[in-house]
């Protein structure tokens, strides 16, 4: 994702400073007749263009240090803003153009934009605070909602930690201050992150390879989970 953006960014660098076939980068300025164009020139499109590359530089920067140095989980937010800004961009050029060419496609690719843009926060916000349970049956335990079941006679060992697996480069993970829901894997072990609130104590589901961490908001939710796991392996 950061080289992808790397590169849009340096095409868009290039569009707007060097090239000499077009002057913007937002929109495809070719396909305007020479009158157009000159009312086109008088939006500072131009103006505003350099204004969001710089800031998306700025943000693609910052989403890479907090990736490196901070926190991997909490960069793919300052990602999907860096998206946001794009779209934002789109979106006000082509209300600036439908004033111009009068065309009713600007006006559709702006409701376009403003969708994708929610669309961004509504994904990382209900992917990155889900909200765990687990029920219990004879022979196994059920998280929900991935409905994964884990049979008792599988279960190694079940312990309370108070923190997670540092979280690598590489993963699949996303969440808040507070959660953390996916998974990635280091050497041969796979993780599982299922924590509603990262300040909690929380349950390790430990099968062979494969790690859960799992918790509820609520203490004493993740207090009775645990003892009746550790109730049901024995």
């Amino acid at each position: 994702m950061y080289i992808l953006f790397a590169g849009l960014l340096l095409k868009s660098f290039h569009t707007h400073y060097i090239s000499d076939k077009r002057k913007y980068f937002s929109f495809d300025d070719r396909r305007f007749t020479d009158d157009d164009y000159l009312k086109v020139q008088d939006l500072n499109i131009g103006r505003l263009e350099g204004i969001f590359l710089f800031t998306m530089l700025g943000l693609l920067l910052l989403a890479l240090g907090v990736h490196l140095f901070i926190d991997p989980v909490l960069s793919i937010w300052f990602l999907g803003i860096f998206v946001a800004v794009m779209m934002l961009l789109s979106l006000i050029v082509d209300l600036k153009l439908y004033t111009v060419a009068h065309d009713r496609s600007h006006l559709v690719m702006a409701v376009i934009w403003l969708a994708v843009i929610l669309g961004i926060f509504i994904f990382l916000f209900a992917r990155g605070t889900e909200d765990v349970d687990m029920i219990f049956e004879d022979t196994h335990a059920r998280m929900l909602p991935a409905d994964i079941g884990y049979a008792y006679e599988e279960i190694e060992s079940v312990e309370m930690v108070t923190a997670t697996p540092d979280i690598p480069f590489n993963h699949n993970v996303l969440g808040t201050l507070s959660q953390r829901h996916g998974s990635f894997s280091e050497g041969q072990t796979f993780y599982s992150l299922n924590i509603e609130d990262l300040g909690n104590e929380m349950i390790v589901i430990v099968r062979g390879d494969v790690h859960t961490y799992i918790n509820d908001k609520d203490e004493t939710v993740t207090r009775e989970w645990y003892e009746t796991l550790q109730e049901s392996i024995e």
